[in-house]
């Protein structure tokens, strides 16, 4: 198993693994949480819908505690004063009675009303309903004896009380001194004066609270603005205690509880699945990164292989070739001419690859000085190939340069010669079978370049995204064969974005390359 896949799998196992069985872990819990999150909503709607109801039993209570205290427990003739204030203040009472004793008759009962119209059309009412419900205000006597203080709506179905409800409780200390009283009360008046504030308060324009008619469905009151949605759209529905008639109904503002819940499971779902891509991008990365300094890593180790390779040849040639001389073992002066070239030669080459080695080096951390100029390229390339004809000529290399305008371009006239000899010395080291050679120079969006084309053995897809890299070299196939420390065109490229400009290739295997080295054009 090579390095980059181990490296790969450890990453998968000890990072990407865990991350992914999380996600699926809390995308499958989601469900589970949208239905807790609806219950928790379900359970604070219902305790304000509670809160409401309390809230209209607290003024009732109150106001059974001021009516005890204003009639005690013998029944005053004329309107006491804090039952005059209490009406006063209290607009949806329309009327407060007592009566003299249990037995419920018309003579029996007492009312107080600051409207006597009101009072006279509704009394005979609200006698003949407790006189019809006897089984209800035994309940009620029950309720007081236990010490318990209830309060229930008296059925009727007199008209004159179509649009109030009567409310009755239990006075008195004791069995022998009960008495029955009660409230004719203006639900809808009561709901807006008193109900209404409260309902403002709690729901803090977070929720939507409305009281509806259960019979004809309508919105009583609402704390939202004209509003006039019926009972049928609120998302949940409690019984005004007080008038069973009646309903307290909430929904939420804006949005209701299913679409904030799914807003919720979006959000989380949304935030994985960004989680789960950014960790996999940063292994991605991570992953790249690692594998580029493998390769690297394995790039150098190949350079001293190749390198020591290199030498190792032309060392043991000139080695071998002074011993013989030194030993005085060459028969002819002739064999000595022929082993001073080859040393010579061999010394040549070596130099040559130490020359390559430094000049890396130094382009490689900023210490090679460029003197940028205006440098004629067809004149460049004419010198160059003047000096190189020998070389090309003594592989067996055919060349052509072609020039069909002149191209001045800024650049460091040495080392773009040097460039050019590189590229031209791999074309010659990669072109064994067919020895054709082409330079060419043109001007395309604001740059100027050279082409140097050869019909060797070709560069991969693959391989043409690394061959500028330090120390790289093809590993399979031809070219693989032949002998380099794989600085060449990595040099190059230092050299040319040093001077601003680029390099390029077309390639295909078995049809041969051309490199492209972009200059800047002269002003």
């Amino acid at each position: 198993m090579t390095p980059t896949k181990r490296i790969a799998i450890i990453l998968t196992v000890v990072f990407l693994i865990p991350a992914l069985f999380f996600s699926v872990y809390e995308i499958s819990g989601l469900s589970k949480d949208e239905e807790l999150i609806e219950e928790i909503y379900q359970k604070q709607l219902e305790a304000i819908l509670f809160s409401a109801n309390q809230y209209s039993d607290d003024i009732l209570n109150s106001w059974i505690s001021k009516t005890e205290v204003a009639l005690g427990t013998e029944s005053a003739d004329d309107l006491p004063p804090s039952l005059e204030t209490m009406l006063t203040l209290n607009s949806s009472i329309k009327l407060v009675f007592i009566s003299k004793d249990t037995i419920i008759h018309h003579a029996s009962l007492k009312s107080y009303s600051l409207d006597t119209l009101v009072a006279n059309s509704i009394r005979e009412s609200v006698a003949r309903g407790l006189g019809e419900n006897g089984l209800l205000i035994q309940q009620l006597i029950k309720y007081k004896k236990s010490g318990f203080q209830k309060i229930v709506m008296l059925p009727t179905s007199n008209e004159s009380l179509a649009h109030l409800q009567v409310l009755i409780f239990i006075v008195g200390s004791s069995p022998s001194s009960f008495k029955v009283a009660g409230f004719v009360v203006d639900p809808d008046a009561f709901v807006n004066q008193l109900v209404g504030p409260r309902l403002q308060v709690i729901s803090k324009d977070q929720f939507i609270l409305s009281v509806y008619d259960k019979t004809t469905k309508a919105n009583v009151y609402s704390t939202l603005t004209l509003d006039t949605a019926s009972l049928n759209s609120a998302k949940l529905v409690s019984d005004f205690w007080i008038f069973p008639n009646y309903a307290l109904g909430i929904r939420t503002q804006g949005s209701s509880i299913q679409q904030l819940v799914q807003e919720r499971t979006n959000t989380n779902l949304v935030l994985l699945i960004g989680l789960d891509v950014i960790l996999i991008v940063a292994l991605f990365l991570v992953f790249r990164n690692v594998k580029k300094e493998v390769q690297l890593a394995q790039n150098k180790s190949d350079f001293v292989s190749n390198v020591s390779h290199e030498i190792r040849t032309p060392l043991a040639l000139i080695s071998m070739f002074a011993e013989t001389l030194e030993m005085d073992r060459v028969p002819s002066e002739q064999k000595k001419k022929e082993y001073y070239t080859i040393i010579s030669k061999e010394t040549q080459r070596l130099t040559g690859i130490v020359n390559k080695i430094l000049n890396f080096s130094q382009t490689e951390a900023g210490r090679k000085k460029l003197n940028i100029e205006r440098v004629e390229l067809a004149k460049e390339i004419r010198s160059m190939l003047a000096t190189y004809d020998f070389h090309l000529r003594n592989k067996g290399f055919e060349y052509t340069f072609e020039s069909t305008t002149e191209v001045c371009v800024n650049a460091d006239r040495e080392t773009l010669v040097e460039m050019i000899i590189n590229l031209v010395d791999n074309a010659i080291k990669y072109s064994a079978d067919n020895k054709r050679l082409s330079i060419s120079i043109g001007t395309k969006d604001g740059m100027g370049w050279v082409a140097v084309k050869d019909n060797g053995a070709g560069i991969s897809r693959h391989d043409q995204k690394h061959i500028f890299d330090k120390f790289y070299r093809v590993s399979t196939g031809d070219l693989a064969k032949s002998p380099g420390t794989g600085l060449g065109l990595s040099f190059v490229k230092q050299l040319i974005e040093q001077q601003n400009g680029k390099i390029a290739v077309d390639s295909e295997p078995g049809k041969g390359s051309t490199f492209y080295l972009y200059f800047p054009l002269a002003q």
